[in-house]
């Protein structure tokens, strides 16, 4: 009888510490939403060059932000991708950077962050911008996307956008390769490096 009280003191000592966990302590991480109807609908749209249909449904999503955040990044990230390739109208860079900087910093679309990357890097909007590339690409890289992590590296070890840092560089691009980006596994044969070597 008198080890009932102590069990119950720690049943709700227990419970007191799971339920004052974050959600993904309490039953792991976040699963991400699959598409719902509207945007099942846009992507097809875009398919068949429906893009007034595909924008109003993307943009609606992106917008709301009661939703999950990998959600509205992802839709946000897709109509982007319209705004960059002109595909309603001419090009317009200004809106796709927009979207795709507040999918990647905001919403931690690591996507959104290599697309805008690549434009910045590239200069196809008309301003390359290496120094925001770079920022992009270790954003990218920061939220698990390797082929980010060895453009990162890339960069450090030329010097773009920023101080020239080899060795950082190295290791940045020989990590990414050894975890089986190829384009990491082909910088690191373009610059001279052993492929396989991990930070």
């Amino acid at each position: 009888m008198s080890r009932r009280p102590a069990l119950i003191a720690s049943l709700c000592a227990f419970a007191a510490i799971t339920f004052s966990l974050p959600a993904s302590a309490q039953f792991g991480r976040e699963q991400i939403a699959r598409p719902d109807k509207d945007e099942v609908y846009a992507d097809m749209a875009v398919e068949r060059g429906w893009y007034d249909d595909a924008i109003e449904r993307y943009s609606a999503t992106c917008e709301d932000r009661s939703r999950q955040k990998a959600t509205w990044s992802r839709n946000c990230r897709k109509l982007a991708d319209i705004y960059r390739r002109g595909l309603e109208g001419g090009q317009d860079y200004d809106k796709a950077q927009a979207l795709y900087d507040e999918a990647c910093f905001t919403g931690r679309d690591d996507e959104s962050c290599m697309q805008q990357a690549n434009v910045s890097f590239k200069g196809t909007d008309g301003n390359q911008d290496y120094a925001y590339a770079r920022k992009l690409y270790k954003e990218a890289c920061s939220l698990g996307n390797k082929t980010g992590c060895a453009g990162y590296g890339s960069m450090l070890y030329r010097g773009q956008g920023g101080a020239m840092k080899r060795d950082e560089g190295k290791r940045y691009i020989q990590t990414a390769c050894a975890e089986g980006d190829s384009w990491a596994c082909e910088r690191a044969r373009g610059f001279g490096l052993p492929e396989r070597r991990g930070l």
